[in-house]
């Protein structure tokens, strides 16, 4: 790992225990996480993106979304697995 990987790790570590503590104070449970991660996943990658700029060939965007389904279903594990964690506390 470079040094922008553990940045953005760390940065990301944090991401996931204020989300979860948010869904936590909601009253959110790990289920409930799950249904708002596959939301937000299928807002992320079906509904149409905004582009600035050049506009990417249909191989871009199709790689451009594969990979921010990727990112935001770790996400989302992190952000269950926290939830859960809350409960054993």
């Amino acid at each position: 790992m470079d040094a922008v990987d553990v940045e953005l790790s760390k940065i990301n570590f944090l991401l996931e225990i204020l989300f979860a503590v948010v869904l936590r104070n909601d009253g959110i449970d790990p289920d409930g996480v799950a249904a708002l991660a596959d939301e937000v996943r299928r807002q992320a990658t079906e509904l149409p993106q905004t582009t600035y700029g050049q506009e990417p060939t249909e191989q871009q965007r199709l790689q451009h979304t594969e990979l921010l389904a990727q990112r935001l279903d770790m996400f989302f594990s992190g952000v269950r697995y926290r939830v859960q964690s809350f409960g054993k506390e």
